[in-house]
C-alpha cells in the first residue's frame, strides 16, 4: 500500500486504504511518504450477513470529510488473486469481472471487497482505485510448498496452495529487515511471521520472500480461527 502512496507523486494528495476483513471494515489515510494520518474501524461480521455498504455509508463520508478534497487514490486489500493477479492492479471493468469470478475461492472476503469497491465507485466515480492481493506475496512459494499430493490432472486445473495474509506478512518482513543492524545485514534474514486475528496464519520468510505458509488453496486451511476450523480437526 505504501507503494501506491508513493506512486501518486510528491505533494499529489492522500491515498485511502480500505480493508474488508471477515469481521470488520478498516480504513486508513496515507500521505505520499506512506505515513498514516488517520485510521478507523467498524465491526461488520460478514458471515452474519452484514452489509458493508450500510456500515460505510453511516461512517466513512463523515469521517473523511476533513480530507475529502485531498484524496486522489484508493487501494483495497483483496484476499484472493488466484493465479492471475500477483501484484497491484488498477480497477477497471475487466478487472472487476475477473475478481467476481474469484469470489467462490474466498467468499467471506472477496465478495465484501467487491461491494466496497463498487460502493466507493458510486460515491466517487472519478477516484482511481487499485487492488492489492494477499496471495501475491506467496507467489514465490517453491513447488514443494505450493503443491498438493493430489492427481496431476487436478493440479493442472489450478488446485495448489496459494497462501493468504500476504500483505501483512510482507509488511512484517520489510519492517524487520529495515531494523537489522548493518553488521548483520550480510546474513539472509529468516523469519516466522504470525498474523493473528479473526483469521490466522503463519509464514516462513527467507530473504524477504515467502517460502512456506499455513493457509492453502483457500483461507480455511492451517491454524484454528474464529469461524474456521483450519486443519485443527486432524
Amino acid at each position: 500500500m505504501t507503494a501506491l502512496a508513493n506512486s501518486a507523486g510528491p505533494g499529489a494528495g492522500l491515498v485511502l486504504v480500505l480493508n474488508a476483513g471477515s469481521s470488520s471494515l478498516k480504513a486508513s489515510l496515507l500521505c505520499e511518504s506512506g505515513r498514516r494520518i488517520w485510521q478507523g474501524q467498524r465491526e461488520c461480521p460478514m458471515a452474519d450477513g452484514a452489509a458493508p455498504e450500510l456500515v460505510l455509508e453511516d461512517w466513512l463520508p463523515a469521517a473523511l470529510a476533513p480530507w475529502h478534497e485531498s484524496i486522489v487514490l484508493a487501494g483495497h486489500r483483496v484476499v484472493h488473486g488466484g493465479e492471475g493477479f500477483t501484484g497491484p492492479v488498477r480497477l477497471d471493468p475487466a478487472v472487476l469481472a475477473a475478481l467476481a469470478d474469484l469470489v467462490p475461492l474466498a467468499p467471506l472476503h472477496n465478495g465484501p471487497a467487491l461491494r466496497v469497491m463498487r460502493w466507493l465507485a458510486a460515491q466517487q466515480p472519478d477516484l482511481e482505485q487499485w487492488a492489492c492481493f494477499d496471495t501475491a506475496f506467496h507467489a514465490t512459494l517453491p513447488p514443494e510448498a505450493a503443491t498438493y499430493a493430489i492427481p496431476a490432472d487436478w493440479r493442472r486445473q489450478g488446485l495448489r496452495r496459494f497462501g493468504f495474509h500476504g500483505l501483512s506478512h510482507q509488511h512484517v518482513a520489510e519492517v524487520v529487515a529495515a531494523r537489522i543492524p548493518p553488521d548483520a545485514a550480510a546474513t539472509p534474514l529468516r523469519l516466522i511471521s504470525c498474523h493473528l486475528g479473526a483469521g490466522c496464519s503463519l509464514c516462513a520468510i527467507a530473504a524477504g520472500r515467502s517460502v512456506d505458509t499455513t493457509m492453502g488453496f483457500t483461507p480455511l486451511e492451517g491454524l484454528v480461527m474464529a469461524t474456521r476450523c483450519g486443519s485443527g480437526w486432524t
